[in-house]
């Protein structure tokens, strides 16, 4: 029998999970959507980080999926929060990679990302901190392992993005050079509300 304690008084919920395996893409060198898929995406409505109790609420970000490369290009990788289901917006980077070398050359290398985003502050100026590890399997004995944050430089420099507008979580991804063998497609995602 499990016990809750309820000493927070909260409680994690799903926020979303995909319902179907994204879209793959290939063939791009500047940073786009690409999954869950569009129209599975965690919705965070206005105000889901409440002035009052949104300060430290965190989210738990899992994905998997599968990526190709060839001739070793630099990665970037990350969670972006959008107006709109299906699309990148540069300007709401909850957490990124930076470009960072991908594994040599292979194709369906799988990959998973664990992700806590985590609210600082609330308001038009609110701040958040994310840290996670994305890791890639090149083959079935080897990993990359790459820390992905709320800023690429120092993974203890705040993003400020407002909690009074509604978002979509999606993750983007950047190859540095096109290449249909350079591609990426996620299976499986989910975002939950720890607290």
């Amino acid at each position: 029998m499990v016990k809750i304690s309820w000493t927070t008084g909260t409680q994690t919920e799903a926020l979303s999970s995909n319902a179907a395996v994204g879209s793959s893409f290939a063939s791009f060198s500047s940073a786009q959507f690409i999954g869950p898929d569009a129209s599975a995406a965690a919705y965070l409505p206005a105000n889901f980080f409440l002035p009052s109790y949104g300060r430290s609420k965190t989210l738990q970000v899992k994905a998997l999926g599968v990526l190709g490369t060839t001739a070793t290009p630099n990665l970037t990788f990350g969670m972006t929060g959008n107006t709109t289901q299906g699309t990148y917006n540069s300007s709401a980077i909850f957490a990124t990679t930076g470009a960072v070398a991908g594994p040599a050359s292979g194709s369906n290398m799988p990959w998973e990302l664990d992700l806590l985003i985590s609210c600082v502050t609330t308001g038009s100026s609110g701040t958040f901190l994310a840290d996670g590890q994305l890791k890639i399997y090149p083959t079935t004995s080897t990993l990359i392992s790459m820390r992905c944050s709320s800023s690429a430089a120092n993974p203890n420099t705040a993003v400020t993005i407002s909690t009074e507008s509604a978002y979509y979580l999606e993750l983007f991804a950047a190859f540095s050079a096109a290449s249909a063998s350079n591609n990426i497609q996620c299976y499986n995602i989910a975002v939950l509300g720890i607290n």
